[in-house]
């Protein structure tokens, strides 16, 4: 259980991150980047004290190119239209059925009835929660925006059924896995899909425009107000060390006891906790109803602790 609240905090703070790096570098250089950081970082550990690419590695590997490569690509494309909180609510929530789908039908790993009911209120805590933003969103892009959150939604739901998959075969094989190293497995998977989508979108842009644009943005973007080339490497590494890094290993460390449904559901919790870090970075005050949904979301939580 801790191992999935930790999850959804660190998945909280991510958005917010992302969304700035992604205003200065552009969603393909963004993404790339804080994979490139996290998979440096979790690669030496795996290397020199964990397993390397022993075990489930190609299980893991497919399901973080699932997971990260598609599944971050597209979430890193709707933030722009749609804004944190309603891209991550509408990933983090769908994502939940969709795990929980794939790992009874794949595996058996079934849900009881309670479980999906406090799961439920969760997810019903969230949206309450987060309404006010989303009656505030624009109309323009919201179509495409929603889309691509959804498919976000449905890459990380099977990559989330993968991983408890590959945990479970590796308890079978009673080889107990090293979580930090199965951890950088998923992100090898999709810093492979990332840097392959960087390579053809850098090809695409100098057909097209003549320079390695960022994603169509003007070449004045990248090289304006002499910060530029500091500050995205600081929101991609704390967007690389909060997601990629933090929040990973947390989510392979709760699947390794829990129904990736339920460690999803209770991931879901994220945006929720992506509103007062917003307030603390941008002196935002949030709505009442952000507190009763959040008030309802605890209290799924709370029973979803109790029933196990």
């Amino acid at each position: 259980m801790i191992g999935a609240v930790l999850t959804a905090v660190f998945f909280g703070i991510t958005p917010v991150c992302a969304s700035r790096a992604i205003k200065l570098i552009g969603f393909v250089r963004a993404n790339l980047l804080r994979l490139l950081f996290a998979i440096v970082v979790m690669g030496i550990w795996a290397f020199t004290f964990g397993q390397g690419l022993r075990g489930q590695s190609l299980l893991f590997a497919t399901a973080g190119a699932i997971g990260f490569g598609i599944g971050g690509l597209t979430l890193l494309m709707a933030l722009p239209r749609l804004g944190a909180p309603l891209a991550s609510l509408i990933e983090e929530s769908a994502a939940a059925p969709v795990a929980a789908i794939v790992a009874w039908l794949w595996y058996s790993d079934e849900l009881t009835t309670t479980q999906i009911a406090f799961c439920s209120v969760i997810l019903l805590g969230v949206f309450v929660g987060l309404l006010p933003y989303i009656r505030g969103v624009a109309a323009r892009g919201v179509a495409a925006g929603v889309v691509l959150a959804l498919v976000a939604a449905t890459a990380q739901g099977i990559s989330f059924a993968m991983t408890r998959q590959g945990l479970l075969l590796m308890k079978a094989a009673h080889t107990p896995p090293d979580t930090i190293t199965v951890a950088f497995q998923r992100l090898a998977g999709g810093f492979l899909v990332a840097l392959a989508v960087f390579l053809v979108a850098r090809w695409v842009w100098r057909r097209r425009w003549g320079f390695a644009g960022a994603d169509g943005q003007t070449r004045a973007i990248l090289v304006s107000e002499g910060r530029a080339t500091s500050r995205p490497l600081y929101w991609a590494g704390l967007n690389a060390l909060f997601g990629p890094i933090l929040g990973v290993t947390c989510t392979v460390w709760a699947q390794q006891s829990m129904n990736p449904g339920v460690v999803q559901s209770i991931a879901a919790m994220a945006p929720l906790i992506s509103v007062p870090f917003a307030m603390w970075l941008d002196g935002h005050r949030p709505p009442r109803l952000f507190y009763v949904g959040a008030a309802v979301a605890i209290v799924g939580l709370v029973g979803v602790n109790l029933v196990g």
